[in-house]
């Protein structure tokens, strides 16, 4: 181990430049007390000068309105205070005229008349004092009558004579004890303080560099006290372990907001006091806000949002409670989930608020529920029906040929019926799983046409209602699913039939466009209401429950457009009550 140097004492130091310290004490005392007694001299002469001000006045306010005799008695007052104290006394009305006044000599007309006017202003209570030759202490007070209402003002001027004796004799004695202090002291301090000087110097430098983050810099340690050395060998490793902290606290603080920047969730936190500390993305979009994030720092939560319910979770958990809830937020069902950040010695730091957007799974949940409560309904009449027909049966009518074979063929129906439902609600499950699959193949728009043309007519026939197609002069062929397609043409031709009268027309039409072929079914029924059309692929929903027929499981639209989906379109629906309605889609030309 290498012989440790001995280097000389700090104490060795401090006693050799003790001069200079006291030196240098001296002169700040000096120069400061100088200073505090100049200002002292000054609040207090100000002090006086308005205390005596508004005891004049106070005294002076029993006198108005002015009569005869209580002008007399004021004058008294004026010239009784100059015999108490000296000073010089001016009553002015509120107009500025002089009331009454004794003085001899006095300060300028113009400091006059600013203390005349700032004192009848009251607004604060005026004083001031020039402490130099020639200067004046002056004050002014308003003078009020007894019902609160000024009515004039009272000045009163003094000489600062003595208070500039006082104030000149401390600074001569001063000034000699600095100047023979600074006599022994700059001697003694002149080559001790450059030596010191130049390594403080170059030491103050790397610790400025190190505060402003360059740790790699390093204290110098040559020539210098014993303990100099060792506060600079302490602070040289203190810099090397804070830069190794500081860089890994750096690389976690920016894996932090990397994370933050790219969650899913909406993330705030919040100081103390409630105002933002970090926002991200997601969380500025859920409420609403259009500005830069750097502006949204600093603000309160009130100043955020509006919604009570996130201002008073963030409350609360700045309280120190964990809580959760929902709130809207525009068209958006946020969950909010606030956590205190806990300190063991100072409570809650401030607390972070995650917001999850919900939306999409309330409105599913909700739909949901409306699915299973529809289809229980709509399973409830045939079974239903069912039931009762059984039961009637079993009481005697199977005894009956004839009602036994009604009932029998009605309980066919209603089978049928039940049947139908059970596909529709199992095509519907596969066509949201993706479990349905998708035959896609080139198939002719004219057969296409053909083969729905063929299933429906005998059902137009007996409706009374024509059946016509619109197709185009050259031969076309779509990639589809050709079965799938043949389902949705169908339910929208049915759906037309039910709709239309007798006598009415419903017309197939196939119309190219760009690469694309729009399939059309169009019928002059009684229409569909505006705001029916937005409702019309719901489940269960029917347009017209009058006309509804009980054959009918109110689910053919909603597999219509999922099968329409599937094929990469959407169904467009036109209509106008009285003048029919068109429903359609697209479908890709075959190459």
């Amino acid at each position: 181990m290498a012989r440790r140097i001995r280097r000389p004492s700090v104490r060795l130091w401090q006693s050799e430049l003790f001069v200079i310290v006291i030196v240098v004490a001296i002169l700040i005392l000096s120069v400061s007390l100088s200073q505090d007694l100049q200002r002292t001299l000054k609040q207090l002469g100000e002090s006086d000068r308005l205390s005596a001000a508004s005891a004049l006045a106070v005294q002076l306010s029993a006198d108005f309105p002015l009569t005869p005799v209580s002008r007399t008695t004021l004058r008294d007052q004026v010239h009784q205070f100059r015999l108490v104290y000296g000073d010089d006394v001016w009553v002015y009305a509120a107009d500025g005229s002089v009331i009454e006044s004794t003085f001899q000599g006095g300060p300028p007309l113009s400091v006059l008349a600013q203390a005349r006017t700032q004192g009848f202003a009251d607004s604060p209570p005026y004083s001031n004092m020039t402490l130099e030759p020639g200067g004046y202490s002056v004050a002014g007070k308003a003078v009020y009558d007894g019902k609160g209402r000024k009515v004039a003002s009272v000045v009163i001027a003094g000489s600062v004579a003595r208070s500039l004796d006082v104030l000149n004799a401390v600074r001569d004695r001063l000034w000699v004890t600095f100047w023979i202090a600074l006599t022994i002291s700059g001697l003694l301090g002149l080559g001790f303080a450059e030596f010191i000087g130049r390594r403080v110097r170059r030491m103050t430098k790397a610790a400025a560099a190190i505060a402003a983050g360059d740790f790699d810099q390093q204290l110098p340690t040559g020539l210098m006290p014993d303990e100099l050395f060792e506060l600079a060998e302490s602070y040289n490793r203190m810099a090397v372990t804070l830069g190794q902290t500081f860089s890994a606290l750096h690389e976690r603080e920016q894996e932090i907001a990397a994370v933050v920047e790219s969650m899913g969730e909406g993330v705030v936190a919040f100081d103390p006091e409630g105002a933002v500390r970090v926002i991200n993305p997601e969380a500025a979009l859920l409420l609403g806000l259009a500005e830069g994030r750097a502006d949204l720092a600093g603000r309160l939560v009130d100043g955020l949002t509006g919604n009570a319910t996130i201002v008073g979770l963030v409350r609360r958990g700045l309280a120190g409670t964990s809580c959760s809830d929902a709130a809207v937020l525009g068209d958006r069902t946020v969950l909010l989930h606030v956590t205190p950040i806990a300190s063991a010695e100072r409570g809650a730091e401030g607390v972070v608020l995650l917001m999850s957007d919900i939306t999409e799974q309330r409105t599913l949940e909700e739909a949901q529920r409306r699915f299973v409560a529809n289809a229980s309904h709509e399973m409830r009449t045939p079974i239903t029906a069912l039931k009762g027909l059984l039961e009637l049966l079993d009481s005697g009518a199977k005894e009956d040929p004839v009602v036994r074979d009604d009932f029998l063929n009605t309980m066919t129906l209603e089978v049928d019926r039940l049947g139908r439902l059970v596909a529709d609600l199992l095509t519907l499950a596969q066509l949201e799983a993706g479990s349905l699959k998708l035959h896609r193949e080139p198939v002719p728009v004219p057969s296409l046409i053909a083969e729905v043309v063929t299933v429906m007519r005998p059902l137009a026939d007996r409706s009374g209602v024509a059946l016509a197609t619109e197709l185009p002069d050259r031969a076309l062929e779509v990639y589809c699913d050709r079965d799938r397609v043949v389902q949705v043409l169908i339910g929208f031709v049915d759906n037309a039939l039910k709709h239309s009268s007798s006598g009415g027309i419903v017309t197939l039409r196939a119309r190219p466009h760009d690469d694309a072929v729009t399939l059309e079914v169009q019928d002059t029924g009684v229409g569909i209401a505006p705001e029916a059309v937005a409702r019309l692929f719901e489940r269960f929903f029917r347009a017209d429950e009058s006309r509804a027929t009980p054959k009918g499981t109110g689910l053919g639209l909603a597999i219509a457009k999922e099968i329409v989906e599937a094929h990469d379109s959407t169904i467009e629906v036109e209509s106008h009550l009285g003048e029919g309605a068109t429903f359609g889609f697209d479908l890709p030309l075959a190459n």
